[in-house]
């Protein structure tokens, strides 16, 4: 047993039992290679990972590579998780040396913690065009002692490099010009956008969820040409579509899986990632405001479903992942064995379903096959030889005419089909459950359930938003010192939070304030983004560092500079911005949020794709705001189901006030004598009013005319037939 066995962290624990001495990041760890004179191995990873698993069982359990990085090296483990910012600045570090990143990610530093060599995965032996570990440590140790200089000088230019493109990014002579930008990143994603199976890339595709948040503002942004507008919608819809069908998305369970690796989002990497889930159906519940198509109603539902049953802690918060691979029948780990089927499985249970005859109709319809239906290539692991991804293959109405059924009878025997094989998995071992609390991650879950409950009018929505909410705001924020911290593991952890966290919190908490209309909510949002502003703005680039500047390690100031699985605080904090200016009329916060737009062009021109979320916030900033305010009392439930039939509407830049003439107008809001006047004239049932470009509407009494008027507003608002149906 190592020190792992002494951290919290499941990842780390994973290892405790390695014969490799793993060591974890502290100072007395780096103060070791110092005084030592050694370089250190530093492995990153986390604990649902598939390949890190692979690495772990070739290599780090192996006496001879035990043996070697003992002797040699200071072996340090992270898990990429606590530790966003050591990850994120050595990433940068592998792509520059290698040409490409991933998890479990390998570097060597110098005891100054500067980095000379990396990569992702090594083979125990060399195969696949990559070196063996155990000659990569061989060379590197023997380098280390006969030629240190050359490696340091290797890592050294890299850095350089690193640095000059950080200081690119800063200085520029171009003039902002972020519609410009919008247009161009439409035109990209349109360039390479796959049109028979959606998203944005070849294999492997990541669903990236910023790029439906953007495209959904892009396709009603009346600045960009109509034909743009109609390829923004079409490219996010198409994709939302084919995903929900896809493997990558459970379709008995719900919740998608991180990645799929072939182009038709069939075969998925399976862990499953709980900010994957909460962005995701924030996008699901946006398309269908937008299409009013029940495909993604239902996805969305199914999502929360999902947290509800394997990610939810019952005290509050949710659990951050389920592992990549679970035990077979035979008492093995192997990728997906939870979700892998034969085709004699299946028909098992469907015979019970539907009869023998139909059986393999129905199998069919779930995309299996007797060989298997793993892409070619894909499935060449024994464990995998002949087994099925369930998907949805077809139409129902293709299935119902293939069966010979109404419509509505084929959908239902579909839903009981799912039951029985849904009934059937969860008696098989479930994947490992990495049960970290993290901050960031719970923030994007308390605004996805608040927006759920403002579309979907389900009640269970707010109370566990709240609930997650309170949670962090008990167990992981020090209001006393000012500090969020990171993790909660079987009691908080000591790691404190970082820049996303912090914007997480502030933008899940405005959400969160909108649906639930309690000021404690904005208030406490505030509290969170003066916070960011005075612990982690940039004083270079006027953006966000990832650690707090006076906790920051000189070698390791990162920045978050693209949106990828999760958004960059850059994107997080204009989000929050743009909220707080709307509601409360504070100019620091429009002044703040335009220098963010500033400050993002440099890397933005460079690469227009690289912040979408941040781009979508720009689009809806760029519009007239459309408020909301709805005269009642709060817990009348006309009041609620007036509010919930007003917030089914999608639309950019809003504001949603609920006034209370019991509670008076909160002295945080901006036209607190308008508001007022409201007040003063309620007839003693709700009225909703809408306002645009300095204008309100008369009031509303009934909320069928009141939604035909929001609607006006509503350029994002689609009939179904927009998109082809699947039924």
């Amino acid at each position: 047993m190592n020190t792992l066995s002494k951290e919290k962290s499941p990842y780390l624990l994973q290892h405790a039992h390695n014969p490799v001495q793993w060591q974890p990041w502290t100072e007395a760890t780096i103060q070791k290679a110092k005084e030592l004179n050694r370089p250190i191995f530093l492995s990153v990873g986390y604990s649902t990972c598939h390949w890190c698993h692979v690495m772990a069982k070739e290599s780090f359990e192996n006496p001879i590579v035990a043996e070697l990085l003992n002797a040699f090296f200071i072996p340090v483990k992270v898990d990429r998780e606590e530790r966003p910012d050591i990850d994120q600045f050595y990433m940068e570090f592998v792509q520059a040396f290698c040409g490409q990143g991933g998890w479990p990610m390998s570097v060597w530093l110098t005891p100054d913690l500067e980095p000379f060599f990396g990569g992702t995965y090594f083979p125990l032996e060399s195969k696949w065009g990559r070196p063996g570990f155990i000659d990569l440590l061989k060379k590197i140790a023997n380098l280390w002692q006969s030629h240190r200089s050359a490696l340091q000088q290797q890592g050294q230019e890299i850095l350089n490099k690193m640095r000059e493109s950080i200081l690119c990014s800063i200085e520029t002579e171009s003039q902002p010009n972020l519609t410009q930008i919008a247009r161009k990143t439409v035109e990209q994603l349109w360039a390479n956008f796959d049109s028979v199976h959606g998203g944005f890339s070849p294999p492997p595709k990541f669903p990236r969820p910023s790029l439906f948040y953007f495209l959904f503002r892009a396709g009603s942004f009346k600045e960009l040409p109509e034909p743009l507008q109609n390829k923004a919608m079409r490219m996010a819809l198409f994709t939302l579509q084919k995903m929900a069908c896809g493997g990558i998305h459970d379709i008995l369970e719900g919740g998608f899986h991180r990645y799929s690796v072939d182009a038709q989002w069939r075969l998925p990497h399976f862990e499953k990632m709980l900010y994957d889930q909460a962005h995701l159906a924030i996008a699901y519940l946006e398309a269908f405001q937008i299409t009013n198509d029940s495909l993604f109603k239902e996805t969305a539902t199914a999502i929360f479903e999902y947290l509800f049953s394997h990610l939810y802690n019952p005290a509050g918060g949710f659990y951050s992942a389920e592992d990549a691979d679970s035990l077979t029948s035979s008492g093995e780990k192997a990728e997906g064995a939870y979700y892998l089927w034969t085709m004699e499985e299946l028909e098992q249970i469907l015979e019970g379903v539907t009869g023998k005859e139909r059986s393999n109709v129905l199998a069919s319809f779930f995309g299996a096959t007797d060989q298997g239906n793993l892409p070619e290539g894909l499935g060449s692991e024994p464990s995998m030889r002949s087994k099925n991804m369930l998907f949805f293959s077809k139409p129902l109405s293709a299935l119902a005419e293939e069966l010979k059924m109404p419509i509505e009878e084929t959908k239902a025997l579909v839903l009981k089909a799912k039951t029985a094989l849904k009934e059937a998995r969860l008696k098989r071992p479930k994947p490992f459950l990495d049960d970290k609390i993290i901050t960031a991650w719970n923030g994007y879950a308390i605004s996805a359930l608040a927006k759920a409950y403002m579309v979907l009018a389900d009640s269970r929505y707010l109370n566990e938003a709240k609930k997650t909410a309170n949670f962090i705001l008990e167990h992981l924020w020090d209001p006393d010192n000012k500090i969020l911290y990171r993790i909660y593991r079987q009691g908080r952890g000591s790691i404190p939070g970082f820049a996303s966290d912090y914007a997480s919190l502030a933008a899940s908490l405005l959400d969160l304030f909108e649906a639930d209309q309690d000021e404690k909510w904005l208030l406490q949002a505030k509290v969170f983004q003066e916070l960011l502003e005075e612990k982690f703005a940039d004083p270079y680039r006027h953006q966000y560092l990832s650690r707090a500047i006076e906790t920051a390690a000189t070698i390791i100031q990162t920045r978050e500079e693209y949106d990828g699985a999760e958004p960059a605080t850059l994107s997080l904090s204009a989000y929050a911005l743009l909220k707080l200016f709307s509601i409360t009329g504070e100019e620091k916060w429009k002044k703040r949020l335009e220098e963010l737009f500033n400050s993002a062009w440099p890397i933005l021109e460079r690469f227009p794709t690289a912040l979408p979320y941040f781009l979508g916030v720009y689009l809806e900033y760029s519009v007239s705001p459309v408020e909301i305010i709805l005269v009642g009392e709060k817990d009348d439930l006309k009041t609620r189901a007036f509010y919930n039939a007003l917030s089914s509407v999608l639309i950019p830049n809003r504001i949603f006030l609920v006034l209370d003439p019991r509670q008076g107008v909160p002295r945080t809001f901006k036209s607190i004598d308008f508001y007022s006047n409201l007040l003063s004239v309620y007839p003693g049932y709700p009225v909703a009013y809408i306002c645009a470009r300095g204008q309100c509407s008369l009031p509303q009494t009934e909320p069928e005319k009141a939604i035909e008027l929001l609607k006006s507003h509503a350029t994002l608002f689609l009939e179904k037939d927009y998109l082809p149906s699947l039924d």
